[in-house]
């Protein structure tokens, strides 16, 4: 195996750590930071679909009312008005808002299936496609017009636009958009309060709040005057929405049960110990062969392979005296272009070295002593 290829097999296991870190780290990060984000239900004052209510809410605090949104009916005696768009309310709340109801204050009940008002009863149906919207063209987006009406703060309103609506029995003494059929807007005296019961409750979405008198009617109804407090009343059915999970003093450790921090320990043990486990190696070190530095040895080791085929004996010999004269010269610190002799007068100069007897040459041997000395 080459020293590559080792160092690639020993960093398989730390790449793979990093990524189970790196994947442990994300998971708890979305843990930690992502919520649920249930999605809006029809008639949610905070939700800015077609279905929702905000653009409600924004006309009422436009009008200079200061617009809450609550879960439970307001204590007997308050100023405010009370605004229900779907009755979703158990009998406790019921009892509460006819509480106060009784001792003075005005419910403005959206719902048409909604038995708060009493047993009215709807006698007759209105449906509509929605128009194209056009601001000059009013009288082409009613299609319930005022016609008779006794509730003096509706009566300068021209008529509103409902896709599915009804009409309700004309049997109470205050009603407003009433014609033969019956009475879209009813107002029911109970106590000292008053009860108004509408034929639709999608007149207030945001996708039809712009059409006809359908915005000026809910001023009309909940911020006759600038200061006005209104409570959109949601009812204890309602689902839970973003702003009502998000509003305890309880972090997200105190929400985490025990088990799972447990579970996320022994997740984080684990991998240490597996860390550690794929970093040991067990036994000594084994050495492997390490390769030549040089480039061409395969092509030096195929040349020696040669040389000993044809019994170049003579020729390696000079290779060997060769290499042994460039080795001395370099351990006594001479040029490589030292004779011979001179390098056998400092050899033997040295402490603890003697002459040595070089044998004498034939000419041919002398110029290949000196080939092999200048190597």
């Amino acid at each position: 195996m080459t020293p590559r290829r080792v160092a690639e097999a020993g960093g398989t296991g730390g790449r793979v750590g990093l990524t189970a870190l790196l994947l442990v780290v994300a998971a708890v990060g979305m843990l930690l930071l992502v919520r649920a984000q249930p999605d809006p239900e029809p008639f949610d004052p905070r939700s800015e679909a077609g279905s929702g209510t905000r653009g409600l809410v924004v006309l009422l605090q436009h009008e200079g009312a200061e617009v809450a949104v609550v879960r439970s009916a307001p204590d007997p005696g308050g100023d405010q008005r009370v605004l229900v768009l779907q009755d979703r309310l158990n009998d406790g709340q019921r009892r509460d808002l006819l509480a106060f109801v009784e001792a003075g204050g005005v419910v403005v009940m959206a719902d048409p299936l909604s038995s708060l008002a009493g047993d009215i009863g709807p006698v007759a149906t209105v449906t509509d496609e929605l128009p194209a919207f056009d601001g000059n063209e009013l009288a082409g987006q009613i299609n319930i017009p005022l016609d008779r009406c006794d509730v003096a703060a509706l009566a300068h309103l021209r008529g509103v636009f409902v896709r599915t609506g009804v009409r309700f029995r004309d049997t109470a003494s205050q009603a407003c958009f009433r014609d033969e059929s019956g009475s879209f807007a009813v107002v029911h005296q109970r106590g000292e309060g008053l009860i108004v019961q509408l034929g639709d409750n999608e007149l207030f979405t945001n996708a039809l709040l712009r059409y006809a008198d359908n915005g000026p009617l809910a001023t009309a109804l909940l911020a006759p005057a600038d200061g006005s407090r209104v409570d959109v009343l949601l009812g204890a059915e309602a689902a839970k929405t973003t702003a009502d999970i998000g509003s305890g003093e309880d972090t997200l450790s105190d929400l985490v049960r025990p088990g799972v921090w447990m579970a996320m320990a022994q997740l984080a043990i684990a991998f240490v110990v597996f860390a550690l486990a794929r970093a040991i190696r067990p036994g000594r070190p084994v050495r492997e062969p390490e390769q030549v530095p040089v480039a061409g040895s395969e092509l030096v080791v195929a040349t020696g392979n040669l040389m000993q085929r044809a019994h170049h004996a003579e020729r390696a010999a000079w290779l060997l005296r060769g290499n042994l004269h460039r080795s001395l010269c370099t351990q006594f610190h001479l040029p490589p272009t030292t004779s011979i002799a001179a390098l056998d007068a400092a050899v033997a100069a040295h402490p603890g070295a003697r002459r040595a007897r070089w044998p004498r040459c034939s000419p041919r041997r002398e110029d290949q002593a000196g080939l092999i000395a200048q190597q």
